[in-house]
């Protein structure tokens, strides 16, 4: 038939660079890997363009012969392993022969190298995935590696790559985690021409996290020592006071090598555990030790994810390992490490935040100044004069309020939550989960009318019930409103008018700009966008030394700055179905994060002045992410769930 043909090797190498080659940090952490594995004491990487127009990775190494240097381009060539048997008791990074295969496959390549005592070294060049000359070379101090013009003729995965700033972004992440790995190793990191950091390389983890992360960083940590059932666990835990929005800065290693693994994740969840505040995490580097029988690397062409033999024996490791340094540092047993959030502390003493949503003020201005002379307002409290129906209401959902809650507003997770709750609301008033619910919640994508949102400006405020849902009547219909939902959307709106063409963005000064110290990696990023940020309401000013000042901010958050930075930070370094959509993002997260959370308590007058607002907006039934501001529920509803008509 003769269909079947047998690749030649410049195809079959441009395939699997596809699978090991997936960005220029892929290339990166190949020669980053080999480099380590070569015994060196001194690494430089240094990039240009997000990698892909430059990578060089330098070392101090072993070197190489010539002989080993143009066998080093061969797939599966190796010096790591002989036979299949090795693979279980592997102490290097690279095993596989297939890195420098790959990355020449799909890019120009240089290598220089000379063995250690010889005069004379080896310069091997590879163009388009073919080989174009051994050359004889001056002597050096081990192995350099330059990568240029990455997928330059693999346009099918080039198109798929980021801006330059976000993979440069990527680049700095992973050399900052490597560094602390490789205390020993003094590691140089050059974008761009610049300097980020080097690495003092002198054998210290936490000298590494100090340079690389910075002096607040490092006196977060404890240090973390255990061992269980032959594993053993080093490094470093965060106090519980010092958490970030998402998990970037748990970091974990196994047998030396960067790893991702749910097991230790939920171990560290659990670890801490009713210590810091849901939907926090704490920062960690791990290193975790076992027999390299016991784990099986050969996963994935990256090396990124591992199987254990056990999964429950690491799981007690980490987690026993974090307790214990915990205990032993007087943190494990302290709520939420000792402090609170201004938010909580407001809510914990019941003074009351307050927030100007008046005509005369911009809707985005929220104080978080508490009024001492202002009492909380609960739905229920004789005092504030509530009807007797709301008591009911309030004993009705007060089941739920575990569940509700769990709403509090998060960088990184949606409030999937919120359906649910929903749900279990109109089960309770059709009688149980047993009975069918009735359909009391009005579909507001397919019933807009002006009639809704006027009878919604124009009810009668009840009650808040769970400081997150304002509850209001308009005749025979009840309104049950999400505070923040419904903020976020004014917020949104508002911010929107003032990114059409020649409208400068509506900006806060902040009166004492506020210092904040950043990773390398979201330095990088910043430093790359920082136009982009001011189109959008953020004057940065860079300070060098991973730090930035915050002179405006929009949307008059002046205040929170820190806080509400981070947080969109965060968000926009993340994965986003579009490049030109990024900076919309930036606009929906601003609003959500500036506007008032679930389990802010706001005044009766503040409610109302946010129901106008809402009452007057172009989609009043959205916040900017797409959910419900709210919904209503008829009296006729009512009296069909207590049966009182049929």
């Amino acid at each position: 038939m003769g269909r079947i043909n047998i690749l030649d090797t410049k195809t079959a190498n441009a395939i699997k660079a596809g699978e090991v080659i997936e960005r220029p940090v892929s290339v990166v952490k190949e020669l980053i890997d080999n480099a380590i594995d070569s015994g060196a004491t001194r690494i430089t990487v240094e990039f240009a363009g997000g990698g892909i127009s430059l990578i060089r990775v330098t070392d101090d190494g072993c070197g190489m012969d010539r002989e080993d240097a143009e066998k080093a381009f061969l797939i599966h060539a190796t010096s790591k392993l002989h036979s299949i048997e090795d693979i279980y008791s592997l102490s290097t990074n690279g095993f596989r022969g297939e890195a420098l295969a790959s990355i020449a496959a799909c890019s120009d390549v240089t290598l220089t190298t000379c063995l250690k005592g010889e005069g004379e070294g080896t310069k091997v060049v590879y163009e388009d995935g073919s080989l174009k000359g051994v050359y004889d070379n001056a002597a050096c101090t081990g192995t350099t590696v330059e990568v240029r013009n990455l997928f330059k003729n693999l346009p099918a995965r080039y198109k798929f790559l980021k801006k330059d700033s976000t993979e440069g972004m990527y680049i700095t992440g992973l050399i900052e985690k490597i560094a602390v790995i490789a205390p020993e190793i003094s590691i140089k990191l050059i974008k761009d021409g610049s300097v980020l950091f080097t690495t003092p390389g002198n054998g210290s983890s936490l000298d590494a996290v100090y340079a690389v992360y910075g002096k607040e960083t490092a006196k977060a940590l404890v240090p973390v020592s255990f061992k269980y059932e032959g594993g053993r666990i080093e490094g470093f835990t965060g106090m519980t006071s010092f958490v970030r929005g998402n998990r970037g800065l748990q970091v974990v290693y196994v047998n030396g090598r960067l790893i991702h693994s749910k097991t230790v994740s939920a171990a560290i969840d659990e670890a801490y555990k009713n210590a810091v505040m849901k939907n926090k995490f704490p920062i960690c580097f791990l290193m975790i030790y076992c027999e390299p029988g016991t784990v099986d690397v050969n996963v994935h062409p990256q090396k990124s994810e591992v199987k254990f033999s056990n999964d429950g024996d690491v799981f007690r490791l980490v987690y026993h390992g974090i307790k214990d340094a915990l205990n032993k540092n007087g943190e494990a047993g302290t709520l939420f490490g000792g402090i609170a959030s201004k938010e909580e502390e407001d809510t914990n003493t019941g003074t009351q935040l307050r927030y100007d949503f008046s005509a005369s003020a911009s809707a985005s201005k929220a104080s978080s100044k508490p009024s001492s002379s202002t009492a909380s307002h609960k739905l229920g409290n004789s005092q504030q004069g509530e009807p007797a129906a709301a008591n009911k209401l309030l004993q009705i959902l007060s089941d739920f309020k575990p569940d509700l809650e769990a709403l509090k507003e998060t960088p990184d997770e949606p409030k999937a939550i919120e359906e649910k709750v929903s749900d279990e609301v109109i089960s309770v008033f059709s009688g149980g989960p047993e009975a069918p619910a009735p359909a009391i919640i009005e579909d507001v994508t397919e019933n807009r009318t002006l009639t809704d949102i006027d009878r919604l400006a124009a009810a009668d405020f009840v009650g808040i019930i769970f400081s997150t849902y304002i509850i209001l009547q308009n005749e025979d219909v009840c309104f049950i409103v999400d505070q923040h939902a419904a903020h976020e959307r004014v917020l949104y709106e508002e911010f929107m008018v003032k990114k059409k063409p020649g409208v400068a963005p509506a900006v806060e000064q902040v009166l004492s700009p506020q210092i904040l110290t950043l990773s390398w990696e979201d330095y990088s990023f910043v430093e790359d966008k920082i136009d982009r940020f001011k189109e959008n309401g953020f004057e940065l000013e860079l300070l060098g030394d991973r730090q930035i000042a915050v002179r405006t901010v929009p949307l008059g958050k002046a205040g929170k700055q820190s806080e509400v930075f981070s947080a969109i930070l965060t968000d926009l370094k993340r994965e986003v179905p579009s490049k030109s959509e990024i900076w919309y993002q930036l606009i929906q997260t601003t609003a959500c994060k500036a506007a008032i959370r679930a389990g802010d308590k706001i005044t009766q007058q503040e409610a109302m002045a946010l129901i106008e607002k809402l009452s007057k907006l172009e989609d009043p039934y959205h916040c900017a992410h797409g959910r419900p501001t709210f919904f209503t529920v008829s009296k006729k509803d009512y009296e069909k769930n207590f049966k009182r008509i049929v």
